[in-house]
């Protein structure tokens, strides 16, 4: 029978040949097992995908013609996944070395064994990071010798079936270049297998041969291993090249059902009160201002700037906003501070350099600055008595307006202490009318945790209560 065209030619991409592997890298063998078997099993090339990261064995996407992502160092997998989320019809396996799998992208393996996503991973196992001139990797064997452990290796290899058993995947078998059909035939179930599917791939290294003085891997691998129908746990550890390599199918299961809490019994859920304030937007009349509120780390300053953005928003949309929040590294009891500019014109400095309004939630900023109160020589400072020491206030012009209301005693008496800034919000709304009462406590809705909102609002209504008629 005459042959027009090698049978792997569909699914290869003959541009990019020669490929870049030493002569007698058995990785071509694994491209060619993975090609027949999408063969054997009849996937349309248009709905197999497959992606790799960086090394030797993650060249293979390079060659395969197929949807293919050439990914960075270690990040196949989650990168593997987002293709299979986008598009779950898709056949999707990831191809790559020990080092890129099992070392750089260590956790993400361990997280697709847990997560349980229907991915095939084929981890080609050379014993080291090949491409960089054999450095140690994760499976490198005790003793052996590589660029980076000269005098052998003082660590003991990591066994990545047992690692892909321990993690959760449904399908764990190993194989190596040596057997092409054997691996043909794991591969082929592992695609079949709902679930995350791990295929741990022998294959030798001329640079590793060289270096540790192995005349043939390969010869080893055909010598030691041994294809078993049933494999016991004892199984799992004969991965030793020098001894004995238990080849076959570690795992076939079925995806499985995710394990339901029992510890905690459900209780059927009230009926959520829902909150609603109306309020309607008009022009502000704010040509420009620049709004302070300081405090201390967790009186939930920048919480209040927010609602005094979101009211301006929702009284006049065309207005400009911007928010900037200043707050040490330890905001929980340090000096925090938000700035909020509001402007008929477009904004082009985001900072306030001296407010038009002050909120002082606590005089702990203040204190930082040795003192100083910075505030318009006509602008309007309000304080909570129960926080700010008044006398800091007291040598600044007869032009600026001070109001003086004690929101977290009020709170504290009253609520929660955590609300005192919404009090202060409602003796801001009362006192200065800049910003219309619904459009505040609108902006208090959007912001208050489920089944606080009552709470927040009733804070707000007590501050409203104590300004001045």
């Amino acid at each position: 029978m005459e042959i027009s065209q090698h049978p792997y030619a569909e699914f290869l991409r003959t541009e990019m040949m020669p490929n870049i592997w030493c002569s007698g890298c058995r990785i071509g063998r694994i491209k060619n097992a993975f090609i027949e078997a999408i063969q054997h099993l009849g996937y349309d090339p248009d709905t197999c995908a497959v992606v790799s990261g960086i090394g030797c064995s993650s060249r293979i996407t390079g060659y395969l013609n197929l949807d293919t992502i050439h990914a960075t160092h270690g990040r196949a997998i989650p990168t593997a996944l987002g293709v299979k989320l986008a598009n779950p019809d898709l056949k999707v396996t990831v191809m790559g070395g020990d080092g890129d799998i099992l070392g750089i992208g260590g956790n993400h393996f361990l997280a697709l064994g847990r997560h349980g996503h229907d991915l095939n991973v084929f981890c080609m196992n050379n014993y080291g990071y090949s491409m960089t001139g054999f450095q140690h990797g994760p499976t490198t064997p005790l003793g052996a010798r590589t660029i980076t452990t000269m005098g052998g290796s003082p660590y003991a290899p990591v066994n990545p079936v047992a690692i892909a058993l321990a993690a959760g995947y449904t399908f764990v078998a190993r194989s190596t270049s040596s057997h092409p059909y054997h691996l043909m035939d794991c591969m082929i179930s592992a695609m079949k297998n709902r679930g995350p599917s791990f295929v741990e791939i022998l294959v030798p290294c001329m640079l590793f041969e060289r270096r540790n003085k192995i005349k043939s891997l390969e010869a080893l691998f055909l010598n030691k291993a041994k294809i078993k129908e049933t494999l016991s746990e004892e199984d799992v550890d004969q991965n030793d090249f020098t001894k004995e390599i238990s080849l076959g199918i570690f795992r076939d299961t079925p995806v499985r059902e995710k394990p339901q809490l029992s510890l905690v019994k459900s209780a059927k859920k009230k009926a959520v009160k829902t909150y609603r304030v109306n309020f309607r937007s008009r022009a502000s009349g704010i040509k420009y201002i620049q709004i302070r509120m300081e405090g201390t780390g967790g009186q939930g300053i920048v919480q209040g700037g927010k609602t005094l953005i979101h009211a301006a928003m929702n009284m006049d949309p065309k207005l400009n906003s911007t928010l900037t929040k200043r707050y040490g590294p330890e905001m929980k009891g340090g000096s925090c501070v938000t700035d909020v500019l509001l402007s008929a014109q477009p904004i082009d400095y985001p900072f306030v350099e001296v407010p038009d309004l002050l909120l002082m939630m606590s005089d702990i900023v203040t204190k930082e600055r040795g003192g100083a109160v910075i505030i318009n020589d006509k602008g309007t400072i309000v304080a909570d008595e129960s926080m700010v020491d008044l006398s800091l206030l007291d040598g600044l012009p007869s032009t600026v307006k001070v109001f003086g209301v004690p929101a977290t005693q009020i709170a504290r008496d009253n609520f929660r202490v955590v609300v005192a800034n919404n009090v202060m919000m409602g003796f801001v709304c009362k006192t200065t009318s800049i910003i219309e009462k619904n459009c505040i406590k609108a902006a208090i809705l959007k912001s208050a945790p489920p089944g606080t909102e009552e709470m927040n609002l009733a804070a707000f209504e007590k501050g409203y209560e104590f300004g001045k008629p």
